[in-house]
Order: structure tokens, then C-alpha cells, then sequence
């Protein structure tokens, strides 16, 4: 038993492995990004002692969707979460919000696989709360390993019965491996994530949108795996040459999406 972990780690299949990136958020940075016309600083409770720091931008009008975004292991997940938001939502007055998981941004805890998949539908279930909008009309959206936690948000909800209007997977991973740094990272199993497994529970409408030259995930094999298993529930698209964070900036692949929720938005 205790030789598992060596043996997965040298002796398993190989998988693509990937350190946590959190890292701490000057209040100056949060306040700034919070400043943007619009937006205003947010947190969310998601357990004992435990705050999110987010950003939210709250809509004109109370009966307009919300896209709430999941980010991916990144040092800045405020930050671009933010400008992927603003990119895709453009003129349109829409409820944006975003935030930052455990040991992400200075929000509190520490980074982990069981603790943040705890914490992705609690997030829907706040947020809906502070702002006073049903799960139907939020549009949940995730990229990379966001959208490992955005399948379980969407599914959580989903077990509750406040099914959320939509889930978006922009490069989503779906076999790999995260572990912490510490001078033993190179013999730690580290922590599996598989997202496949949990998509039964997963309501239509999803739309996958995955570059092709994702050279971070080794290629577009992972996202359209996650796409074959949806089925009929899920469409998606392709992007030749763009890559993994490129995909966040890219024209087509921004226009997929807001074509795809104001499709689904009610």
C-alpha cells in the first residue's frame, strides 16, 4: 500500500502533469480590477473560515443571464477570468462574475482537488443568493482545469434540482495530474483528475470549444474526448492553429461562445 503512489508515478501510464499556480494578490492589483466600469470586489463563503475573492459586474436589468467563469490553473485567474469575460460578453448587458479558487488570488485555503470540486456548486448556490437570480439564467463557463470544477457545478446543481441554463468547456482537461510544489513533487503521485467519469450527471446544452495546436494539453485530444462522451448533449467546435490560453483571446472561439448563450439564454 504504501508503495502506490511510487508505482503510479513510474510504473503507471503516463499522464500529463502540471504544479498548482496559485499565488497571493495585492489588495492594489484586486482593487483595480475591481475599478473596471461596472465590476465591484465579491467573495463567496464555500466553508468554515474559508472566502473566495471574486469580481462581479451585476446587469442593468434583473431578468438578463449571468456567465459565471471558472478559471484554470493560473497566477492571475481574477485577472483573466475578467478579461475573458468583458472579450465574450461585449455591448451586451449581461451578469458577469468570477472567482478565484483556494490558494488562487489570495482567496483562503489551500489548493486541492476534493476541496475545490466541494467548492464549485457551493459558488453557484452563493452567487445566485447575493444577487438574487435563479440557476437557470447563470451560464456557467470553464477553461482548462475549470472546466474539470464547472462539469461538477454544473452537475451539482443539476442534483439539487436548480439546473443552470448552460455549460461551456473552453480546452478542458480531462486526464491529468496536479501536484504541489515541495522538494519531493517529483515523486508525488499527485492528484487525479479525470473528468469523463462525472459527465453523466451533466445536463444539456455544453458547448466544448478546443484549439487544435494546444500544445499545453498535448493537442485537442482531451477536449474532444470530453465532447465524444457528452453525446448529443454537447456541441462542438475545433479551432485550427490556436492554442491552450490563446483560445481565450480568440475572436472565433469567443464568438462561439456568446452565440451559444444567447441561444440558450432565458
Amino acid at each position: 500500500m504504501l508503495l502506490s503512489p511510487l508505482y503510479e508515478r513510474f510504473l503507471g501510464r503516463k499522464r500529463l502533469r502540471f504544479p498548482y499556480a496559485g499565488a497571493a494578490m495585492p489588495e492594489a492589483t484586486y482593487t483595480a480590477l475591481a475599478s473596471k466600469a461596472g465590476w465591484s470586489k465579491a467573495q463567496v463563503n464555500v466553508a468554515p473560515g474559508i472566502d473566495l475573492k471574486g469580481l462581479i459586474r451585476k446587469p442593468g436589468t434583473p431578468q438578463a443571464p449571468w456567465a459565471l467563469y471558472y478559471p484554470g490553473n493560473d497566477e492571475s485567474q481574477l485577472e483573466r477570468g475578467q478579461s475573458f469575460l468583458i472579450r465574450m460578453a461585449g455591448e451586451t448587458d449581461w451578469g458577469l462574475a468570477v472567482f478565484a479558487d483556494r490558494g488562487y488570488d489570495s482567496s483562503g485555503g489551500e489548493s486541492g482537488l476534493a476541496a475545490i470540486v466541494a467548492d464549485a456548486p457551493v459558488i453557484i448556490e452563493k452567487l445566485c443568493a447575493q444577487v438574487g437570480v435563479a440557476a437557470e439564467r447563470v451560464h456557467v463557463i470553464g477553461f482548462s482545469i475549470g472546466g474539470h470544477f464547472a462539469v461538477h457545478a454544473a452537475r451539482g446543481a443539476a442534483e439539487r434540482g436548480k439546473r443552470t441554463a448552460s455549460l461551456t468547456l473552453l480546452a478542458p482537461v480531462d486526464d491529468i495530474v496536479m501536484f504541489h510544489h515541495s522538494p519531493w513533487e517529483k515523486l508525488s503521485a499527485g492528484e487525479d483528475y479525470q473528468t469523463r467519469p462525472f459527465l453523466g450527471g451533466v445536463p444539456a446544452p455544453v458547448l466544448v470549444v478546443q484549439g487544435a495546436a494546444d500544445a499545453t494539453l498535448g493537442g485537442a485530444a482531451q477536449g474532444k474526448a470530453i465532447a465524444t462522451a457528452l453525446g448529443d448533449k454537447a456541441q462542438y467546435e475545433e479551432l485550427p492553429g490556436v492554442g491552450h490560453v490563446e483560445l481565450l483571446e480568440n475572436p472565433q472561439a469567443v464568438a462561439h461562445v456568446l452565440k451559444f448563450i444567447r441561444e440558450h439564454a432565458k
